[in-house]
């Protein structure tokens, strides 16, 4: 069933849309609270914490994305590098996209 006056999870009615839009900013501020705040009480009990909490992301981003094969970077590189690249391409995507919300 079709609704005209709706698309996905934004209304067409601008009120409306103001409110998902201004829910939408907060949700996103309040996640990027919530990860900054959580590093860093980790890091107050102890460095490794921290550490560890940090590394077990990386490590589970990054075997979702070998999991969903989106892992290769677009660059037709070979050996080696394409290995390297990857890794830094996701792993530097990751820090800018967790901490500053560019997407």
């Amino acid at each position: 069933e079709q609704t005209p006056d709706f698309y996905g999870y934004v209304p067409s009615n601008p009120r409306k849309r103001s409110i998902v839009f201004v829910a939408m900013v907060f949700f996103g501020a309040g996640m990027l609270m919530i990860r900054c705040l959580t590093i860093a009480l980790l890091g107050m009990i102890g460095l490794n914490w921290a550490l560890v909490y940090i590394a077990l992301d990386f490590g589970l981003y990054l075997t979702v994305k070998v999991s969903r094969g989106d892992f290769w970077y677009w660059m037709p590189l070979d050996g080696n590098t394409k290995i390297i690249v990857s890794i830094l391409e996701r792993v530097v995507l990751k820090i800018i996209t967790d901490f500053t919300s560019i997407v």
